[in-house]
């Protein structure tokens, strides 16, 4: 193959609506900040990647985002051969300190113009497709719980088997009723877990699991704090319910010191939080080495660019034993001419080169910040 050369890489800030406020412990969500990554090459080909802004979780602001890859990264990576992708990473990685987000969408980027180049989905660079199809879950986060029975009653009729609630911003009491309706509503054969988003305190934590410790949940994602690793250790020890590192993951050493302190039963994996698909697959081993669960997921509001790249890295992962979380249908809008959806529950293996999604650029024009 004819060496083939980056001509342009350009950063560009998104505000795309929710169809409806989501809420979670700390924030309400209307529109998804996002950066979303265009690198073309001389010839013409276009890679595309998306980051969400995630100010609690990694620190990253949309405008951080944007600084980072146009004033370091895209002056690193014009000129250069996409196919040198992870020479071209490790450079990334190492031209400044986090920027997980900024990363990530690089390196996404990267992988999409890489598999157009090569002809072959993003899932084959990565290892190879472990699986057929992906059932994702569904985030429950509505104001009030029966939109949240009514939301997930949808769901179900398309074949939606699991759910992740949103936890931590009512009193407690009313938090308890809430899963107990949805637990009544969906039946004893639908997976509930939920998810704090680190406010709740330990009490809180204690009198929630009490009250719903007959209700099957398969885990309780990051109640405390990140930096609470000696607390949830605690709670892991008193609880009947696994608990899921979240906010508190984001590197191979974050893993290591969860597991080494019986922290987590499993643990979140997020592009956004590694800084791209590489380091999460990196991670996802380690956590099989050390008998950890794995949650998938994207951040919510994230557009069918990061849906598509979440669905190639499910597709890879060996253990995939808490689920897999996209978030494209949240917004009211997506940037792509056919969003990532399943099908009666259900996404498939895709076989078109790259990420598999065509990118209408006029709608990334129109939500351009």
């Amino acid at each position: 193959m004819t060496a083939v050369r980056i001509r342009s890489v350009e950063a560009i800030a998104v505000a795309v609506p929710l169809h409806h406020v989501m809420r979670m412990a700390g924030v309400r969500i209307s529109h998804a900040e996002n950066l979303i990554v265009r690198i073309e090459t001389e010839c013409g080909r276009v890679g595309w990647g998306e980051a969400a802004s995630a100010p609690t979780m990694t620190g990253d602001l949309q405008a951080s985002m944007v600084t980072a890859v146009r004033q370091v990264f895209a002056p690193m990576l014009v000129g250069q051969q996409p196919l040198q992708r992870a020479q071209l990473m490790q450079r990334v990685q190492h031209a400044v300190m986090r920027n997980s987000g900024a990363k990530c969408a690089v390196e996404c980027a990267l992988y999409d113009l890489c598999g157009q180049l090569l002809g072959v989905p993003v899932y084959e660079l990565l290892g190879g497709a472990r699986r057929d199809e992906l059932r994702p879950m569904h985030l429950l986060g509505n104001e009030h719980v029966e939109d949240d029975v009514r939301e997930a009653e949808g769901k179900l009729a398309q074949g939606i088997r699991f759910f992740k609630i949103k936890i931590g911003v009512k009193p407690v009491e009313q938090e308890i009723r809430s899963t107990r309706l949805l637990r009544q509503a969906l039946g004893p054969d639908v997976t509930l877990c939920a998810d704090g988003n680190m406010g709740l305190g330990a009490q809180q934590i204690q009198a929630y699991c009490e009250g719903v410790k007959d209700q099957g949940l398969l885990f309780l994602e990051q109640p405390l704090r990140s930096d609470n690793l000696l607390g949830m250790a605690r709670l892991a020890r008193s609880l009947s319910i696994p608990l899921c590192g979240d906010e508190s993951v984001g590197s191979p050493a974050d893993v290591m010191a969860l597991s080494a302190a019986g922290a987590v039963a499993g643990v979140n994996l997020k592009t956004i939080k590694f800084g791209g698909l590489s380091p999460v697959v990196h991670a996802s081993h380690l956590c099989d080495e050390l008998g950890l669960a794995i949650n998938l997921a994207c951040k919510v509001g994230e557009t069918s660019i990061a849906a598509a790249a979440v669905t190639h890295l499910g597709l890879v992962m060996s253990n995939l034993d808490w689920g897999i979380s996209l978030t494209n249908h949240y917004l009211a809008d997506d940037l792509v001419r056919q969003p990532v959806a399943p099908v009666e529950g259900v996404i498939r293996v895709p076989r078109t080169p790259g990420l598999g999604i065509e990118v209408d650029e006029a709608r990334v024009d129109k939500y351009r910040v």
